[in-house]
């Protein structure tokens, strides 16, 4: 497979239709596809488009254990086809508490629980839309290799704006999860760092569970590691840098630069 060319828009909507299920038709591999299965709405019309085309996949969902309830029940009822995949590492929180707390910057969970390797060999089918970053956009093509995992991909959707893909989805009937009836515009992990501040503090207020067990985990961590040294010798980051672990979770919330190391007497 090559490096495909990202085409500007300006199709009509049954043009994209019949070129999706043009491309997903031409690259299918000899054993089926592998579909990349997340329960939103870029998934579902994938999934959708692969049952036009008439191609062999076989979708699976990567369980993190922090998607939101509503999520989780749509896709067990709608899609019991879904092969679900548990990572190894089990809960999140538990191995949150022994790994650290993630960032921007340092995702360690997609690694682990959003992106689990796939079979040798496995062409995906991935549901990435270049509107959403434009990082994405300079980034992947229609038919590309993966940058985590280094399988072959096809991005049957990567051109196509949300307005069309709304239509799409009313269109042709498909169920979507009634979070995006609620104002929610992105589904995933629940206090997943790329969601800003303002976008996790609307998890939280609908998904107060979770807020509370994020806190937990994060005194947890402190207990842990208070008094502690890094491999460098050096006292951990997180009392250097934090008053308590109430400080370290505001911090981390807010998405501001690290704090400077506190004094002796606990101030900045």
């Amino acid at each position: 497979m090559i490096q495909g060319t990202l085409e500007l828009p300006g199709y009509t909507l049954p043009e994209m239709v019949e070129r999706s299920i043009a491309l997903l038709r031409e690259h299918e591999p000899p054993d089926g596809y592998y579909g990349c299965f997340s329960g939103g709405k870029d998934s579902v019309v994938i999934k959708e488009l692969a049952r036009l085309a008439g191609v062999r996949v076989v979708w699976h969902y990567n369980v993190t254990t922090i998607d939101p309830p509503e999520l989780v029940r749509f896709i067990k009822r709608e899609h019991p086809d879904v092969v679900w995949n548990r990572s190894k590492h089990g809960n999140f929180f538990k191995r949150m508490e022994r790994k650290g707390f993630p960032t921007r910057r340092a995702r360690w969970c997609c690694a682990e629980y959003k992106e689990a390797l796939p079979p040798k060999g496995a062409v995906l089918i991935l549901g990435i839309r270049a509107e959403e970053s434009a990082a994405r956009a300079k980034r992947w093509g229609f038919v590309t290799r993966h940058t985590r995992t280094g399988a072959n991909a096809v991005l049957p959707i990567l051109d196509w704006p949300s307005e069309e893909l709304w239509q799409f989805i009313h269109g042709q009937g498909v169920p979507y999860c009634e979070l995006y009836n609620e104002g929610f515009h992105r589904l995933g992990c629940v206090g997943c760092p790329m969601a800003g501040r303002k976008g996790r503090e609307k998890e939280f207020a609908r998904w107060p569970g979770f807020e509370r067990r994020w806190k937990l985990a994060f005194r947890r961590i402190w207990e842990r590691r208070n008094g502690t040294r890094q491999r460098d010798g050096r006292a951990w980051f997180g009392v250097a840098r934090f008053r308590d672990w109430e400080h370290m979770w505001e911090w981390w919330l807010s998405d501001d630069s690290l704090p400077a190391p506190l004094d002796d007497d606990g101030l900045f």
